[in-house]
């Protein structure tokens, strides 16, 4: 079996379900797995895994769900253990270990155990900080960031709210009588909000504020409300999905120097279209996405970007994957007016201008060698 899951203890899974072979996801397999979880109401989780058979057991796909009130992770793993035997026993029982095979049954509790209460409210919070310092005789380098977030997720709503703080600091002695000091400083605040409004559409909403020494600009405040549509069920995103989505809002900005345009301060109107396409399947995954971008109030500033992903596997322990990204650029507003020096440029202090940008990473992996191996071995684990 090849499984596919991330918030997963493998090692674990290996040693519970010792019925059945596990080898690298991409690699040939008689059945594919993949586990996903999602929050439930009243504290609860609820993980599901979809099963893909393959060869002999083609055509045979099944997909089971079970609530957790585990209250520690420990017990969320068992009753993943236990989903996972359910979903595959049917296929374990067409095999030679059928005669190893038993069923039990536990008799259900006569009092319902209580629901335990979620104080949190489905609600996430993150905090975190990072530094670093390097250098050497004539050339220093330090970064200082902090960041925090909240998060809730449920099936009618989806919010997220963060907050970042960075300064990066660097000197570069030239000689006995220069030394180049570089400084830049960033910082934003976001809000998402999402409204499920049924299977297939959802109500959005996003703000922002931020700062960036690098693009010039002291504030710069965005409201992009939006509603996105996805021609296949969002249940069934982790294997396909297909959105549609429209943006339109507003947004002001105050440079810290006069722009390309004159101006120490802009308000306009903005809207985005966006079509996304994302498969996943036992062979692999691909995504796609194409965007437009516009200023509803200086229409000739646009951007289109272009971007894809891919990972296949093409042989039985080979897989390819890459992915690529293009953006046709025209909505350079921010830029400060006159030449960037050199020092600005080669230390990229200053966003320059450009008609374009690209990315794009191509690449293969092999895999070879005792793929089915079960043996966990947790020791030196950091």
């Amino acid at each position: 079996m090849a499984l596919t899951c991330e918030p997963c203890d493998l090692a674990s899974l290996r040693t519970a379900i010792a019925f059945v072979d596990f080898v690298t996801p991409g690699a040939d397999a008689d059945v594919a797995a993949e586990v996903s979880t999602s929050p439930a109401p009243d504290a609860q989780t609820e993980w599901r895994v979809a099963v893909t058979g393959a060869g002999r057991f083609s055509g045979r796909d099944r997909r089971l769900s079970t609530l957790t009130r585990g209250a520690t992770p420990a017990d969320r793993q068992k009753d993943l253990e236990h989903l996972l035997k359910l979903a595959l026993v049917e296929y374990a029982a067409d095999t030679s270990v059928f005669t190893q095979l038993a069923v039990t049954h536990t008799r259900a509790a006569s009092t319902p155990a209580s629901t335990p209460h979620d104080p949190w409210n489905f609600w996430v919070y993150r905090i975190s900080g990072n530094m670093y310092a390097s250098g050497q005789q004539t050339t220093s380098d330090g970064y200082y960031e902090i960041s925090t977030s909240a998060n809730r997720v449920t099936e009618a709503w989806k919010m997220r709210f963060s907050g970042y703080r960075g300064i990066s600091r660097s000197s570069f002695e030239i000689d006995e009588n220069e030394t180049i000091k570089t400084r830049l400083l960033d910082w934003s605040g976001d809000a998402f909000v999402v409204k499920s409004l049924g299977p297939q559409w959802s109500l959005g909403f996003r703000g922002s504020a931020s700062g960036s020494s690098f693009n010039n600009t002291n504030l710069a405040m965005r409201l992009m409300p939006g509603i996105e549509y996805d021609l296949f069920p969002y249940k069934e995103s982790s294997k396909r999905s297909l959105t549609l989505q429209y943006n339109i809002g507003g947004a002001h900005y105050d440079f810290i120097a006069p722009t390309i345009y004159d101006k120490t301060s802009e308000t306009t109107i903005d809207q985005s279209a966006v079509a996304a396409l994302g498969l996943r399947q036992p062979w692999g995954q691909i995504g796609a996405g194409l965007e437009f971008g516009q200023q509803l109030s200086s229409p000739d500033r646009t951007r289109v970007t272009i971007l894809g992903s891919f990972n296949i596997r093409i042989l039985k322990s080979v897989t390819l994957n890459g992915e690529a990204s293009y953006a046709r650029i025209r909505d350079q507003f921010t830029i400060e007016k006159g030449e960037a020096s050199d020092d600005e440029v080669l230390l990229r202090q200053r966003q320059l201008a450009t008609g374009h940008r690209y990315f794009f990473s191509f690449g293969f992996s092999y895999s070879f060698g005792a793929l089915k191996n079960t043996t966990v071995n947790p020791r030196f684990n950091n």
